[in-house]
C-alpha cells in the first residue's frame, strides 16, 4: 500500500509593480504607476523630437549652408514658448491635466505627419518647414506646465526632485539616442521617411498617455474653488504674473533662466555649422555632437536622481553654480576646432545643464502655492524665449565674425550677467522654505 504524502498548496506570489524583475526596487518617483506611464510617453516624445531636430537641421544646412538660417530654424521651434507657455500654464490650473497632455501629444502626431507630407511633396521649402516647426513648438511648450504641475500632485514632496530628475533623464536618454539614430540613417534614408518614423513614435506616446487614469489629475486642488466663479483665462494668467512679481526668489529664477538660455547654450544653435565647416564632418558627426551633450545630461540627471537631489539644501545656489559652469565651458567650447575636445566639452556642458534644468523647476514649484503651480511653470517656459533669441543673435554674429567669435563672445557676456544676478538676488543663495 502506497503512502500518500500531504503537500502544501503553492500560492503564487503577487508581482510587486514597484520592483524591477521582482527583485530590484524602483527608484524614487518611478514607484508611482501613473508617473511610470507618463515617463514612458515622455521618453518616446523626446526621442522623436531629437530625431526631428537633427533631421530638420540637416535639411536646412544642406539646402543653404547658412548659420543664420540654421539658427532661424531653432527660433521657429522655440519662439512659441512666449505665447503658449503662460496659456498652457493657466490651462493646467483649469482643466484636467491628463487630458490636456493627451491632446497636445496627438497634436504632435499631426505635425510630424504634415512635416513628412510636406517634405515628400514640396521638398526643402524652408518657410513651410519653419511654419510647421513653429506649430509643433506650440504643442511642446503648452504641455510643460501641465506635466510639472501634475508631478507635484502625483508624487510626495520628498520625491519631487526625483520626478524632475526622471523628466531630465528621459530628455537626455533621447538626446543621446535620437541624434545618433538620425545621423546613422540620414545618409541612407530620405528626410521625409525620418518624419514617418517620428509620427509613429508620437502615436505610441499618445497611446501610452491613455493608460494614465484621468482621475489622477488635480488631486489636491480640484475642489478648492468653485468652477462657477473661477476667473477667466486671461485673468488667471494675470494672477500668475502678480504672484511671480510678489516673490523675489521667483523673479531671481526667471532672471537666471533668461540669462542662461540666451547666453549659456549658444554653441548648440551652431552645431550643424561646427559639424560641417569647423570639424569637416557629415551627418554622423552631427549626431555625435548632439549625443555628447546628451551623454553629459544623462550622467547629470542620474546623479540627481540617485544621490545629489536629496542632499541639496539650497536649490537656488545649485542653480547659480550650474549656470556659471555652463558659461565657463562655453568659452573653450567656442574656441575648439578638434572633435575629441569638442565632444568632451559638450559632455561637460550636458552635466551642468541637467542640474540647471532640474533646479529651476524645483525652486519655482516649492515657492508657489499648489493651485498656482501650473501658471508659474507656464511663465517659466515663457522665459525660455532667451534660447531662440540667442539663436538669432549668435547666428547673426557668426555670419559676420565666424562661429568661434560668436560663441566665445556670448558665453563671456553671459558669465558677467549671471554674476550680476547672483549679487542682485541674495535670496537664491538661501535655504528654500516652501510656502504655506
Amino acid at each position: 500500500m502506497t503512502q500518500r504524502v500531504a503537500t502544501v498548496p503553492v500560492v503564487a506570489q503577487p508581482i510587486d509593480p514597484t520592483r524591477l524583475f521582482g527583485k530590484i526596487a524602483m527608484p524614487g518617483a518611478l514607484k508611482i504607476a501613473p508617473f511610470r506611464h507618463i515617463w514612458g510617453a515622455l521618453l518616446l516624445i523626446h526621442l522623436s523630437r531629437w530625431v526631428e531636430i537633427t533631421a530638420v537641421g540637416w535639411v536646412i544646412v544642406e539646402a543653404t549652408g547658412s548659420p543664420f538660417l540654421v539658427s532661424l530654424g531653432v527660433f521657429a521651434r522655440l519662439a512659441p514658448f512666449v505665447v503658449a507657455g503662460p496659456i498652457g500654464g493657466a490651462m493646467a490650473d483649469r482643466v484636467n491635466q491628463v487630458w490636456f497632455i493627451r491632446i497636445t501629444t496627438v497634436g504632435r502626431v499631426v505635425i510630424a505627419a504634415l512635416l513628412a507630407l510636406a517634405l515628400f511633396s514640396v521638398g526643402s521649402n524652408l518657410w513651410l518647414i519653419y511654419s510647421l516647426t513653429a506649430i509643433g513648438g506650440l504643442f511642446a511648450s503648452a504641455v510643460i506646465p501641465a506635466l510639472r504641475a501634475l508631478y507635484a500632485d502625483l508624487v510626495p514632496e520628498r520625491e519631487l526632485t526625483s520626478a524632475l530628475g526622471f523628466e531630465s533623464l528621459a530628455f537626455t536618454i533621447s538626446l543621446i539616442i535620437g541624434p545618433l539614430i538620425a545621423g546613422a540613417i540620414l545618409p541612407f534614408v530620405d528626410a521625409p521617411l525620418m518624419f514617418v518614423g517620428t509620427t509613429i513614435a508620437y502615436l505610441i506616446a499618445a497611446a501610452a498617455m491613455f493608460l494614465v487614469p484621468a482621475s489622477v489629475a488635480n488631486l489636491k486642488h480640484d475642489d478648492e474653488e468653485d468652477r462657477a466663479v473661477r476667473p477667466g483665462l486671461f485673468s488667471s494668467i494675470a494672477e500668475g504674473f502678480q504672484v511671480a512679481r510678489s516673490r523675489p526668489i521667483i523673479i531671481a529664477v526667471f532672471a537666471v533662466i533668461i540669462t542662461a538660455e540666451g547666453f549659456a547654450f549658444t554653441f548648440l544653435h551652431l552645431i550643424p555649422i561646427f559639424a560641417t565647416d569647423i570639424l569637416g564632418g557629415g551627418p554622423t558627426t552631427l549626431g555625435a555632437l548632439w549625443s555628447a551633450q546628451g551623454a553629459g545630461e544623462l550622467v547629470g540627471a542620474t546623479l540627481i536622481v540617485a544621490w545629489v537631489g536629496k542632499r541639496i539644501s539650497s536649490p537656488g545656489r545649485a542653480l547659480l553654480m550650474a549656470v556659471g559652469i555652463c558659461m565657463l565651458i562655453g568659452i573653450p567650447l567656442g574656441l575648439s576646432s578638434t572633435l575629441p575636445l569638442t565632444l568632451f566639452l559638450l559632455f561637460s556642458l550636458g552635466v551642468s545643464a541637467s542640474m540647471f534644468a532640474v533646479m529651476q523647476s524645483h525652486v519655482i514649484l516649492m515657492s508657489t502655492p499648489t493651485k498656482l503651480r501650473g501658471r508659474l511653470i507656464g511663465i517659466q517656459t515663457m522665459f525660455l524665449v532667451g534660447f531662440p533669441v540667442g539663436a538669432l543673435v549668435v547666428g547673426s554674429i557668426a555670419s559676420v565674425f565666424g562661429p568661434h567669435a560668436a560663441v566665445v563672445g556670448m558665453s563671456t557676456t553671459g558669465l558677467i550677467l549671471i554674476g550680476f544676478v547672483a549679487i542682485k538676488f541674495p535670496q537664491l543663495r538661501e535655504r528654500l522654505v516652501a510656502p504655506e
